[in-house]
């Protein structure tokens, strides 16, 4: 039960950032940079939204195996985020080359804020695990 609602709130927490960060982007390309903007702008935040879930999918996956799995899952899911960025990245640069610079900056900021989120709330959680352990014991 403790894990349905672990996923059901990173999905909902994870679709609100997606959508806000995805918005503002948008307007600010729109607005104050429309020069600027690439055909391949909302391939950045389905990237990222997509690696979430698959995120959220092996932590629940490891979760099931022990606790003692946990920090290794999402050390592993960080590496492997990152080598899938830097193939993304490499991809682009190399194959489509449409405002590489543009391209870069925008992958760059959902990098760092789908970080910023899924770190916060991995150590949340781990915060709350370890109190319901105390609670236990």
């Amino acid at each position: 039960m403790f894990l349905l609602t672990v996923r059901k709130k990173f999905i909902k927490e994870l679709t609100l950032i997606g959508v806000v960060l995805t918005g503002l982007v948008a307007v600010v390309y729109h607005l104050f940079i429309p020069e600027r903007y690439f055909l391949w702008f909302p391939a950045i935040p389905i990237f990222f939204y997509l690696f979430g879930l698959l995120y959220i999918a092996f932590f629940s996956f490891s979760y099931r195996l022990g606790l003692e799995k946990l920090a290794m899952t999402y050390l592993v899911c960080k590496a492997l985020k990152f080598i899938l960025s830097a193939f993304v990245l490499i991809f682009y640069g190399f194959v489509i080359r449409h405002e590489i610079v543009a391209f870069i900056t925008t992958f760059m900021f959902f990098y760092f804020a789908f970080l910023i989120f899924e770190t916060r709330f991995f150590l949340r959680f781990e915060k709350k695990l370890k109190l319901r352990q105390n609670n236990k014991q």
